[in-house]
């Protein structure tokens, strides 16, 4: 069903000229109205149009970081609005851009967590929620009926901000151990300290460790060391990624057939050959699927029309390879 728009955005030619040297109350209005921080992602409803369009947005913002304001007398004032300008920039600059950022995700009516994401730097991902772990997250009931009633330990890889693993805590009132690169642990830490009256609420438990998966060093000692389900929500950024995931789920892994590994992977463009091979290296290390489909979503970034992008997510449950049943 197609959204209908209840009004035309309005065009930057509406906002306050500079050469009409307008007070500087009027160009901080006209620049909170210009913030384009990512929404905590519309999974349905009705989804917010952006007040004005952005066709000559970033040229508005340049012309006011470049000039000197000389009408506005004060100074602190001056720089709070080349600050915000220059801030309305970074967040038209992509993700790696925009500052830190605290927001709430609801995964239901009755659950909610309060996320922190750093600035990206570098090829850390994982300082970023991403929509295939908000969509794992609202799965996750519906995905109780594939695991043992007295699970109560729960792997997650590359847990980045948390979210997955708080609601499964959550959700299925078990301990879960949230791991990631070494980069990416203080701010899960932050993140779960800042969600522990949450999580205790709902009666689960959560702790945060460093896992390398390419670290072949640091793996269960034995079984009593490995669980019973392993999550992992949008893992997968290069070529070595299947491999290696792979791998790592078969170390921590339970040896018991009621063990599942669970994940959930966008469909992005040129990644198709990443996800066979993902599918291709599980099935090598000996696991199966059972279980499998498709979830959509909206992406956290708007584009031009002011209309959220949609992401289509795959999902998928596996389990031990069972033996074949002997010719009678």
């Amino acid at each position: 069903m197609t959204t209908e728009w209840p009004y035309e955005p309005l065009h930057v030619h509406d906002l306050p000229q500079l050469y009409q040297k307008p007070a500087a109350s009027a160009l901080l209005d006209a620049l909170a109205r210009l913030s384009l921080k990512p929404s905590p992602f519309v999974t349905g409803g009705d989804i917010p149009q952006a007040q004005i369009a952005e066709q000559g947005v970033p040229r508005y913002l340049t012309q006011i970081v470049s000039s000197s304001l000389a009408w506005i007398d004060d100074d602190l004032v001056k720089e709070s609005i080349w600050s915000a300008a220059s801030t309305r920039l970074s967040e038209r600059s992509g993700r790696n851009a925009l500052p830190d950022l605290t927001r709430t995700f609801a995964i239901n009516d009755h659950l909610s967590f309060l996320i922190h994401e750093p600035t990206l730097t570098g090829d850390h991902l994982g300082l970023k929620t991403w929509t295939s772990s908000l969509l794992l997250s609202q799965r996750l009931p519906e995905l109780r009926k594939y695991i043992v009633d007295d699970c109560s330990r729960v792997l997650e890889l590359g847990s980045g901000t948390g979210l997955v693993g708080m609601a499964a805590a959550c959700a299925w009132n078990v301990h879960v151990l949230l791991t990631d690169l070494p980069d990416i642990v203080p701010n899960l830490q932050r993140n779960l300290d800042e969600n522990r009256e949450v999580i205790d609420r709902h009666k689960g438990s959560a702790t945060a460790r460093q896992l390398d998966w390419a670290d072949k060093t640091d793996i269960p000692r034995d079984d009593q060391d490995k669980f019973m389900v392993i999550l992992a929500a949008d893992p997968i950024y290069s070529t070595e990624h299947p491999e290696i995931l792979a791998c790592t789920v078969r170390h921590w892994i339970h040896p018991d057939p009621a063990a599942r590994f669970i994940v959930e992977l966008p469909l992005r463009d040129r990644y198709d050959e990443d996800r066979q091979l993902l599918r291709d290296n599980l099935r090598k290390q000996g696991l199966d699927m059972i279980a499998e489909g498709q979830d959509m979503g909206y992406d956290d970034w708007h584009g031009q029309d002011g209309r959220p992008a949609e992401v289509h997510c795959w999902w998928s449950v596996w389990r031990h390879f069972l033996p074949e049943p002997s010719p009678t």
